[in-house]
């Protein structure tokens, strides 16, 4: 069987009435980006955010951070910088 290549996947920002859809759809998106792991563990101990760790999160913050309405930006935005 072959597999489907899909270069840009786009998902519908993250707005006052989609929340669940969104959530699940972010799932697939940083799941298929190997970067789930950032956001569903624990935060590492400090010693363990070495440089590839690092730029990781950046990535899965970037990802979330541009998958949300302006207006909806101030929910996240705390979540985003906590990591």
């Amino acid at each position: 069987m072959r597999r489907l290549k899909m270069e840009k996947v786009k998902i519908t920002k993250l707005n006052e009435t989609n929340y669940q859809i969104w959530k699940y759809k972010m799932e697939l998106l940083l799941t298929k980006a190997d970067l789930w792991d950032i956001v569903n563990n624990e935060l590492p101990d400090v010693a363990a955010r070495n440089e590839a760790w690092l730029k990781r999160d950046g990535k899965a913050k970037a990802d979330i951070g541009l998958s949300v309405e302006d207006n909806q930006l101030c929910h996240v935005r705390k979540e985003l910088g906590m990591r």
